[in-house]
Parts: structure tokens; sequence; C-alpha cells
């Protein structure tokens, strides 16, 4: 018998993993389009906030926008959504298995979630990469301690 707890941790890793899995298909299949409505949505921000900065602080949003949009090229959209889709599948894999109490799918979950902290340092690094990496990281460990406190159930 599989306890509620479990229940809950499973269903939020699918929830979770497919909205993931979901919003890396167009980084995947038109990466194009998706750098163009970044840098659509960076001049409308420019033009906003133009209004209300300085001259040298506008200056400033525009230098720190020019390498964003360095790290959010279409080459590193594309590999973050090929990665993107490769952990959240994993990571349904693992979370399906664990939903039968079969113990493969921690470790399953566990490789799905090392991808998922490593990719941004790796593909996007700086400070970006390593504090989505973080964040990864904290949010990975919650939830694979979580699981871990069922052990005892898979076989």
């Amino acid at each position: 018998m599989r306890p509620t707890f479990l229940t809950i941790l499973c269903v939020l890793t699918f929830l979770w993993n497919a909205y993931k899995f979901y919003g890396a298909i167009p980084s995947v299949f038109t990466p194009e389009k998706v750098a163009a409505s970044k840098e659509q949505a960076n001049e409308m921000m420019i033009d906003m906030m133009s209004k209300y900065l300085s001259d040298k602080d506008l200056e400033e949003v525009e230098k720190n926008q020019q390498q964003m949009d360095k790290v959010f090229s279409e080459k590193n959209l594309l590999t973050s959504g090929v990665v993107s889709i490769i952990s959240a599948a994993l990571l349904i894999l693992g979370g399906v298995w664990m939903w039968g109490l079969r113990k493969k799918g921690f470790y399953v979950y566990i490789a799905g979630n090392a991808i998922g902290i490593l990719a941004p340092i790796i593909i996007l690094g700086g400070t970006i990469g390593w504090s989505i990496g973080i964040v990864s990281l904290i949010c990975s460990a919650l939830f694979t301690g979580l699981y871990a406190m069922h052990l005892k159930y898979f076989s």
C-alpha cells in the first residue's frame, strides 16, 4: 500500500515535470521564435523603463539585456530545451516507478535531478546558470529527501 504522502509527492512530480516538458518544446522546435519574442519583450521593457530611469541607469539596463541576449541565444535555447525534455522525462519515469513502489524509480529520479542541476551551470554559465542550478539543487534536495523517507516501501 502506497502512503498518502508518497502519492502527493508523485502527483507533484508528474505535474511539475509535465509543465517543464511542455514548456521546453518551443525551445527545441522553434528557438528562433522564442529568441525573437524575448527580444521584443526586452525592447518593450526598456521603452517602459526609459520613462522612469535616468540615462545612466537605462544604459546599465541595456548593457545587462545585451548580456542576457547572449545567454539566451538560439543555440543555448535549443540545448537547454533538449536537456530539459530529457531531465523531465527521467523525472516522470522515476515518479511513475516510485508510484508503483519500485526502488529503481528513486535512482532514475536522482539522475533526472542531476541533469537538471548541472545543465544550466554548464550550458548558460555565469551568474544566471549558477543561480538556476542552485535553485534546482535546493528543490531537488528537498524532494529527493522526502522520497528517501519512503524508500522502505519500495522493492
